[in-house]
């Protein structure tokens, strides 16, 4: 996983980035894309999005939906950077390995 932090230009979410590196790392690829896509709409359209996303038994999705409210649009940004280009490079690895 890329690290999520070194993307935030507001230092005051870092200590979120922190937590929410900590879950993210668990995650499917296809949860991590989920997050990501959730960020980068809450980023854009603040007033628009109620997280509402419920995963049963999925702890560690339902904890970073939840800590993406406490970021900032920088915080939310560096988050869907970090997991698109993780997921790019991921992807890049399969297609060379088939």
């Amino acid at each position: 996983m890329f690290n999520v932090t070194s993307y935030s230009l507001n230092p005051k979410d870092e200590p979120v980035l922190q937590q929410l590196q900590n879950h993210l790392q668990y995650l499917s690829q296809d949860k991590k894309a989920s997050i990501a896509i959730a960020a980068l709409y809450e980023a854009t359209e603040p007033s628009a999005v109620d997280f509402d996303h419920v995963c049963n038994r999925c702890s560690k999705f339902n904890k970073a939906i939840a800590l993406l409210q406490n970021l900032s649009k920088p915080g939310l940004l560096a988050v869907a950077r970090a997991i698109t280009e993780e997921l790019a490079v991921l992807e890049q690895l399969q297609g060379v390995s088939r």
